[in-house]
């Protein structure tokens, strides 16, 4: 949890600074379908509009990090860094132009649902606890997906965001289906060898001498 806990302290950091100092560092958000969104795809991350912005997205954000780096050591700097990637560039194209998105929640919504994902593709019963405690954290994961989700709040919610880190997750998802924890199974090696060995040709029945040229006729 080490650098889950890292990634979460530089963003509480950079918006407490931002507040204490009155930087309007909210500006460098992604902007969709204009250059200056190419360094949002890196920014918006650490950049929240108020407390309950910051604090909703927090524990789900640290607990889906956690379980990457738990189940996945070896790809887990490769998974964060491509759903940020993807996410960030998805919502170049998808978002409104001349709109300014800011927030982790893209990225919560990447993690999920690559978390899900994966679970579902390799049947794994800790992947699956694990995916649908972060459901039932995130309780608004599949409303954030609809356009009109934010005026039923009465607030202004990037769904497009949201959006492209749910395909991002899907997608890391599929690439990385073979890696991290996989199906559990007991005994079926040893029954496939079994099989194997009743099938085998020490086990066939011996056949006649007469036979044992059937290719070929002998001659008379």
């Amino acid at each position: 949890m080490v650098w889950p806990l890292l990634i979460i302290v530089a963003i509480w950091l950079v918006f407490f600074i931002n507040l204490r100092f009155d930087l309007h560092l909210n500006a460098w958000g992604m902007h969709p379908r204009e250059w200056r969104g190419i360094y949002g795809i890196f920014t918006m991350v650490f950049l929240h509009g108020d407390f309950d912005h910051l604090f909703s997205n927090t524990v789900p954000l640290l607990l889906a990090m956690g379980f990457i780096f738990t189940y996945f050591k070896k790809e887990r700097a490769d998974i964060l860094i491509l759903n940020v990637l993807i996410t960030g560039i998805l919502l170049i194209f998808m978002g409104e132009y001349r709109s300014n998105h800011i927030g982790a929640s893209g990225l919560v919504y990447a993690f999920i649902f690559f978390l899900v994902t994966h679970a579902f593709l390799t049947k794994n019963k800790e992947m699956l606890a694990a995916s649908f405690i972060l459901i039932f954290l995130y309780g608004s994961l599949i409303y954030g997906l609809f356009p009109d989700y934010g005026l039923l709040i009465g607030k202004d919610i990037s769904w497009e965001g949201h959006l492209a880190g749910a395909i991002s997750g899907v997608l890391t998802a599929l690439y990385y289906r073979n890696q991290g924890p996989q199906r559990l199974t007991f005994f079926d090696d040893e029954q496939d060898d079994d099989d194997d060995d009743e099938l085998g040709y020490w086990n066939m029945p011996e056949e006649d001498e007469t036979t044992v040229h059937y290719h070929y006729k002998e001659k008379e």
